[in-house]
């Protein structure tokens, strides 16, 4: 036998010796080559490189954007591996068509998604940042509810639109005949531009979005339906998550943490109040009691389930066609998928 050479019995007592550490050497390694030697285990741990993710957006100023935002500024995505850029489009048509083109991987717009998606374009909605949009009915101060206005004019921004069909709803169900008892005019597309027109007397009231009730009221007009009781008439969350059919079906793994991160920040939006109350500030341009005022208000309405309940779902389809005469049934399948959001609570 040579000498030196390791027999099977050795290597068996030599195998026991390293189970028990027995071979390790002590005192070899100095502090700073242990912590080196966890960073590079730490960073082989690391996904090779994040993934390059187009989201498309009406713009990000608002507060159901906020939660993309804190998502990017905490890290969120990142963490999951994907490196996500949003971008801005001023046309729903457009940012669908990026969509479909693959050119955009995801977009935010929710009604818009639902219409198509019934109309047999192949898009699902497979999350909802929000419970519901924060819209309120602002008026002069003559009017001292929404029933006070039959007979008068209510501004919004164009026919069909989600304003549209808050005030249509918010009139509806609260006993009046929106095609008889009162007059639906379109007044301006912007917030301020409505603001404007009821200031001048050529509307009597108007719908805007959260916070620009607050800008109406220091201009002496009334918020006559708030948005914490208009959420309670009518529910269209308009911001999540849209993708295509083939995205579903290739990219399931990487939807999931994409809504993992958007959950993250959700619960960061209404766990840390401070922080959120300084996001509405700077992204809004709010000052400081206006931007609490509007946190107290939206607080609740950020969805970490990030699912809907089918009723909502009813009133966002309605959204594209609650003016025509022809009313259709559809299958609420065809427009929403839950299993990802589901997935991504775990």
């Amino acid at each position: 036998q040579c000498k030196g050479c390791v027999t099977g019995a050795s290597r068996k007592r030599l195998g026991a010796k390293f189970r028990r550490g027995d071979l390790i050497p002590e005192g070899r390694f100095t502090m700073k080559e242990i912590l080196l030697a966890m960073l590079l285990v730490a960073y082989l741990a690391q996904p090779s490189h994040a993934k390059d993710i187009n989201f498309g957006w009406p713009s990000g100023e608002g507060w159901s954007s906020q939660p993309y935002k804190v998502a990017l500024e905490k890290g969120f995505f990142e963490r999951e591996g994907l490196k996500v850029r949003m971008i801005t489009f001023r046309g729903t048509n457009l940012m669908l068509a990026a969509m479909m083109s693959g050119d955009l991987d995801y977009m935010t717009i929710l009604p818009f998604t639902a219409g198509a998606a019934a109309r047999g374009v192949p898009v699902k909605i497979v999350g909802s940042v929000t419970k519901s949009s924060t819209q309120a009915i602002v008026a002069r101060r003559e009017f001292d509810n929404i029933r006070s206005l039959k007979g008068k004019k209510i501004g919004i921004n164009s026919f069909g639109s989600s304003v549209d069909f808050t005030a249509y709803a918010a009139l509806s169900r609260s006993g009046l005949d929106p095609n008889k008892d009162v007059t639906i005019i379109m007044a301006g597309g912007g917030n301020l531009d409505r603001i404007v027109a009821v200031m001048s007397g050529a509307i009597d009231a108007t719908v805007v979005s959260s916070p620009f009730e607050f800008h109406a009221e220091k201009q002496g007009l009334k918020t006559l339906v708030s948005a914490r009781e208009l959420g309670e008439i009518v529910r269209i969350p308009v911001t999540g998550i849209a993708v295509t059919h083939k995205k579903l079906d290739k990219d399931g793994d990487e939807i999931v943490r994409l809504l993992r991160a958007l959950r993250s920040a959700l619960l960061v939006l209404q766990e840390q109040q401070s922080y959120g109350v300084g996001l509405f500030e700077k992204a809004m341009r709010l000052d400081r009691a206006s931007a609490e005022r509007l946190y107290g208000l939206v607080r609740e309405q950020y969805n970490p389930e990030l699912t809907l309940s089918d009723t909502v779902l009813n009133d966002l389809l309605a959204v594209g066609n609650f003016r025509s005469k022809e009313k259709t049934e559809v299958n609420l399948a065809t427009v929403r998928d839950w299993s990802f959001a589901e997935k991504a609570k775990r």
